[in-house]
């Protein structure tokens, strides 16, 4: 009869309030690797593997891990692992609400398994899932994308996801830990211990390695944010000043055309005048010169302006100038100004 230890947890609850990665998982990205054909044909196949620590997988830089492998040791030594499992997942499912639930089958045979079997008893451990993907540690969101398995480790990053109530475990003693390895049969359990604790270590220097990174690029990120709120609000100041500026100079140029307007002998409508003013498309260019060039077909000889010889008399009748793109309208002359109006039809 196979030893299975069923496990279930929830991506969104870690269990933990002071320790862990507090990692904010995204949940369809671990429904979408549970669900994967491949992760399917792995389990059915008994081909998901897990281990006696994330040490080995650590080392070797992989997932998915040899029968043997080459791994280079912190002072540059050279040495050749033997990766034996310990357990292989034969359940794993992931529910809509975040729940993932999974069953390990210990293997006994094998002197990892013993082990594994020995600290479960004592109450000591849990999974962890082995899983590529993006970090986003607690600052960003964590998407995984593959699966390689449950291994068995000291602090699993869920809390609950061991094979065995917690809140119910008594503190074990070493010795009662090494009894449990003992009667399983695993020869040195002494050894074994120190060498799953020294893993334990290495694992843990290294996600505090990766804590401290984590912290000095939280510092430069929110350095460089507040850095960026500081060009944002001179930018916002420099925008509000050239509107000013802009706003100047179109009042300024209202006043030079509505002066030029009130003295021209010809009469220019608002309309081209708002047009002269703005030049905002070419509408308002082709109303402008549309008006010019209906303006110089004028003939003011008969007028008595810009120096022109005659007597000058009020002009009881309209004079009718001929503007295609305004329309014809009558246009008044007084003693000292001559005005043609144009007015659009």
């Amino acid at each position: 009869m196979p030893e299975i230890i069923k496990c279930q947890f929830n991506l969104f609850d870690e269990g933990r309030k002071y320790t862990g990665h507090h990692r904010k998982y995204i949940l369809e990205s671990a429904t979408a690797v549970c669900y994967a054909p491949e992760t399917r044909e792995g389990i059915q196949l008994r081909e998901k593997f897990g281990y006696f620590g994330h040490g080995r997988r650590m080392l070797t830089g992989k997932l998915q891990l040899g029968e043997t492998e080459l791994v280079k040791l912190p002072n540059g030594q050279q040495i050749l692992v033997e990766n034996i499992p310990s357990n292989v997942t034969t359940f794993f499912e992931v529910s809509k609400n975040g729940d993932v639930e999974h069953h390990q089958e210990l293997l006994l045979e094998n002197e990892p398994g013993r082990v594994v079997m020995g600290l479960h008893k004592s109450r000591v451990g849990g999974f962890s899932w082995a899983c590529g993907g993006a970090d986003g540690g607690r600052m960003g969101a964590t998407r995984i994308n593959s699966f390689e398995g449950f291994d068995y480790v000291l602090n699993p990053g869920f809390a609950k996801n061991r094979g065995y109530i917690l809140e119910s475990a008594d503190a074990p003693t070493r010795d009662m830990i090494l009894e449990n390895i003992g009667q399983m049969g695993v020869k040195d359990p002494e050894s074994r211990l120190n060498s799953w604790l020294a893993s334990v270590q290495l694992y843990a220097d290294d996600l505090a390695e990766r804590l401290a990174q984590a912290e000095i690029y939280e510092s430069t990120l929110m350095e460089q944010i507040e850095s960026g709120r500081s060009d944002i609000e001179s930018l916002k100041q420099r925008m509000s000043d050239l509107q000013a500026e802009k706003a100047q100079l179109i009042d300024s140029r209202k006043q030079i055309i509505t002066e030029c307007a009130r003295k021209s002998v010809i009469a220019i409508p608002d309309r081209v005048q708002e047009a002269m003013i703005s030049m905002a498309n070419e509408r308002d260019f082709y109303d402008m010169v549309n008006f010019f060039e209906s303006a110089k077909r004028v003939d003011l000889s008969m007028y008595p302006v810009n120096g022109n010889s005659g007597s000058v008399q009020r002009i009881a009748r309209p004079v009718f100038v001929d503007a295609p793109e305004y329309g014809s309208h009558a246009a008044g002359i007084d003693f000292e100004r001559v005005d043609a109006f144009f007015v659009k039809k």
